[in-house]
């Protein structure tokens, strides 16, 4: 493996996808497994069972050698276990390191990685988003588009089962992430520790050392939305701030009233987010892309309709109940508004978990 001192220019998205596949446990441009070490001591191991494609991340310069260099190697400056740490990347970029339990009586001053770090810290990230689903308020720090919530891959629905990241810790251990399950230990070979991972597969891996897999499992299942609201984060991170939503629509209220009863639930994370703007109008958003669609209140109600039912005549059934109308005079409407996004390659039709 060579390691370069000072990284091509052409690198730093790598540098910076790479990382944030490690600190998310989601794949976000390496190949294959990103490796970050608390402790130069362990890197001879862990150069040993790298491989192209993967990128390691260590306190420490290693001077090129002959190995295979499309290993993507990077080093930082200073510490990165304790909340208040802060380390340089690549001589580049500066993170500090919180503690999830701290993070809504911090200032977000530059950028910053929130790591839940404890079963009271899982807690509470449970709570916030109990509270803005019932109330519509989510915590300011969290929407900061400098914070990087750790592992949140595993609380989206979106962990790998694959090996994408290691933590290395300064005893030696391998860990799918500073929380996570217990892989292996330095000098153990590659097919062990994805062996490894690839059992303890689930939710669960990334907080194996803090939470129990069915406690966590039954604070997710108690929450079917909870995937949902961890896009809403993510979506909400990239908005302008100067144009923050004043809603969005599954959070403190929907839309369509029904739906805050006993209506089709939207959970889906991958399913288009209705969103109030500062001029009081509404914006469909598409997670893919992050396309912006403007509609006007009665096309927005039975877009939602479309996303919760996945069915025309339910949605038409829904929307009429909804306004005052009978099902027969909306029932175009809501064929317009599919039709519409249909053209712009948007099902709206295909984000319920079963037709209504």
């Amino acid at each position: 493996m060579s390691v370069h001192s000072t990284m091509p220019p052409r690198s730093s998205h790598r540098i910076a996808a790479a990382f944030e596949q490690y600190v998310s446990g989601r794949r976000a441009g390496a190949e294959g497994t990103v490796f970050f070490l608390e402790s130069a001591a362990h890197l001879d191991e862990v150069r040993r069972i790298a491989l192209p494609g993967d990128a390691v991340i260590a306190p420490t310069t290693i001077a090129p050698d002959d190995a295979d260099d499309r290993v993507t190697a990077v080093a930082y400056d200073g510490a990165w276990r304790e909340p208040g740490d802060e380390m340089t990347l690549d001589g580049r970029h500066t993170f500090e390191l919180q503690d999830y339990l701290a993070a809504p009586f911090i200032s977000i001053v530059g950028l910053t990685v929130v790591r839940h770090g404890s079963a009271a810290g899982i807690a509470a990230f449970f709570s916030d988003a109990d509270s803005a689903r019932s109330s519509g308020a989510f915590v300011d720090q969290l929407l900061s588009s400098a914070v990087l919530l750790d592992s949140r891959a595993s609380l989206a629905g979106g962990a790998a089962s694959e090996l994408t990241r290691v933590h290395v810790t300064a005893e030696g251990e391998y860990r799918d992430g500073p929380d996570g399950l217990l892989l292996g230990r330095a000098g153990d070979s590659r097919a062990d520790i994805e062996a490894a991972a690839l059992t303890g597969a689930g939710p669960g891996r990334s907080f194996a050392r803090i939470i129990g897999d069915g406690d966590l499992g039954s604070a997710l299942d108690a929450r079917p939305w909870f995937a949902r609201y961890v896009a809403a984060l993510e979506l909400l991170r990239q908005w302008d701030r100067r144009e923050a939503p004043t809603k969005i629509s599954g959070f403190g209220g929907h839309l369509v009233t029904a739906l805050d009863h006993d209506g089709p639930a939207i959970t889906s994370a991958d399913a288009p987010f209705l969103i109030a703007d500062q001029d009081g109008d509404h914006v469909l958003v598409e997670r893919a892309t992050r396309r912006r669609f403007r509609l006007g209140l009665d096309a927005a109600r039975a877009a939602e309709c479309l996303i919760a039912t996945g069915d025309e005549a339910a949605a038409s059934r829904l929307l009429g109940a909804e306004i005052g109308r009978r099902e027969g005079e909306v029932e175009g409407v809501v064929r317009e508004i599919r039709a519409r996004f249909a053209v712009a390659g948007i099902d709206l039709a295909s984000f319920a978990r079963s037709p209504r």
